[in-house]
């Protein structure tokens, strides 16, 4: 093989992933899973969840790739390929909220504040996660080899939500609640789907910050 179909046959490899992909993957998997704001689906008077990361409406997410490590040596190639997601703060928020005000009903929050109402505010969420591409390709005569590790990487970042306990217009109590952030990195094994894992690390994702809405009400209802 010639060396200038090797650097052809190389960067077909290493550029078929990309945002454009990545992010059709993204709306599908939240276009299938959609659901009501949880302002409509499960409004009630004593507990409201609002969020300045909130903006007018936008892309479901944003991809950016990017290249860490290149290392492109005559025999020997090494690359280090990121795509990073930014979901729409809308969808982590949503889930949130709905299983917020959910769990608050379950758990009898609205008796315990005996007429007063609380106020709940999203000031950090982690909506970023990273497919990152580490691939290895070695060159010997005519020959070459290569291997690859495919990973979903979640953003380190926890989720912090703010709270006020008012009685009429009055404050009475607030605090701040911190969440570590559960999503678990997901690792590719060979002929397993990308778009799958993807979607699965998503359906964990949104599981998680539903669970974070049942921390802030226990902690609630603790205090």
């Amino acid at each position: 093989m010639k060396f200038p179909l090797f650097i052809s046959l190389l960067v077909m490899l290493t550029s078929c992933l990309g945002p454009k992909k990545i992010n059709k993957w993204v709306a599908k998997h939240y276009n299938e899973t959609e659901q009501a704001p949880a302002s409509k689906k499960n409004a009630v008077p004593y507990i409201s969840v609002t969020s300045p990361l909130l903006s007018a409406d936008g892309p479901i997410s944003v991809t950016e790739k990017k290249t860490t490590d290149l290392l492109p040596l005559l025999f020997y190639w090494q690359w280090d390929y990121k795509n990073t997601c930014t979901l729409n703060p809308k969808i982590p928020i949503d889930h949130f909220a709905v299983e917020t005000i959910a769990y608050a009903n379950r758990k009898g929050l609205k008796q315990k504040l005996n007429g007063e109402r609380v106020e709940l505010s999203v000031e950090n969420i982690p909506n970023v996660f990273a497919i990152d591409d580490k691939g290895h390709l070695i060159w010997v005569i005519l020959y070459y080899f290569g291997w690859e590790a495919l990973s979903i990487q979640p953003q380190n970042k926890d989720m912090v939500v703010t709270y006020r306990v008012l009685k009429g217009d009055e404050e009475v109590k607030k605090g701040v609640i911190t969440i570590p952030n559960a999503s678990k990195p997901y690792y590719m094994k060979m002929f397993q789907s990308l778009k799958k894992k993807t979607w699965e690390f998503l359906d964990q994702y949104d599981a998680s910050m539903a669970a974070a809405g049942k921390v802030v009400i226990d902690q609630l209802t603790g205090e």
